[in-house]
């Protein structure tokens, strides 16, 4: 089993009547991020398939169009159904399993990216650059500006000022622009792509040389390994979730 099938995994279930934005008000990043939740969907069995299909994809066993036909099947017997109105609001639209399952991807594929890196990768490859692998038909035209106000929200520390989105893969940008530093309301929290709901950016690696040349590194500089994210959220954090919204969440699993 991969280290990112594993990651989806081991998510606990989340079942909520809570919309997207309540979510991200009420519960830390570091539960959503190990939780297997969808915005207004309190049915536990459809969580555990919506896990199992997103694993599936993480694996690279299933493509898309299968995985939506899987959650379409029994949404269907729920009765919903992707011609209803709503967009994505409605759970069986296209455009919002497509959006779950392949944010689901990209979360698990970054995590075991940020978990693989050792002192030897770090050595050869510092830095991350931020980059378009999937174009959008209305692509955002904001990242210079979330590159610019996550920069100036850590002072810059690992981080190239300018066009090109590059920072030290341990640099602290990266959970600033996570957490929509600038006042951004559509990221996930996280310190790794995708940085924002629909996104279509991802990391690529770039070597010790280039990092040499734009000043990130000095030569024979030891650069820091990323910290692995936390899949598992603090009981305080629980217990304050707990208290407010008047429901248990499952804990304790973590990724070896």
């Amino acid at each position: 089993m991969t280290l990112a099938e594993q990651i989806v995994r081991l998510k606990e279930l989340l079942p909520t009547d809570l919309g997207s934005a309540e979510l991200r008000e009420a519960f830390p990043a570091e539960i959503l991020r190990r939780s297997m939740v969808s915005a207004k969907m309190a049915y536990v069995p459809y969580l555990a398939r919506l896990r199992d299909v997103c694993a599936e994809v993480a694996a690279g066993r299933m493509d898309q169009a299968t995985a939506r036909a899987r959650l379409l099947d029994m949404l269907g017997q729920l009765g919903h159904s992707p011609r209803d109105d709503g967009g994505l609001a409605n759970p069986a639209s296209r455009r919002r399993l497509d959006l779950i399952v392949d944010t689901q991807r990209q979360m698990a594929t970054s995590a075991a990216n940020v978990a693989a890196q050792t002192d030897a990768t770090v050595a050869a490859t510092p830095a991350w650059e931020l980059m378009r692998f999937v174009g959008k038909a209305i692509p955002r035209q904001d990242w210079p500006r979330r590159w610019a106000a996550a920069g100036n929200s850590v002072g810059w520390q690992g981080a190239l000022r300018g066009e090109r989105m590059i920072a030290l893969k341990a640099s602290p940008i990266w959970q600033a622009l996570g957490n929509g530093a600038g006042g951004f309301r559509d990221t996930l929290g996280n310190p790794f792509p995708p940085f924002a709901f629909g996104s279509g950016l991802a990391w690529m690696e770039v070597d010790r040389d280039e990092c040499i040349e734009l000043g990130l590194v000095s030569p024979g500089e030891k650069v820091a390994v990323p910290q692995r994210p936390d899949l598992s959220p603090t009981r305080e954090e629980v217990d304050d979730a707990e208290h407010r919204y008047g429901f248990k969440i499952a804990v304790g699993v973590d990724v070896p």
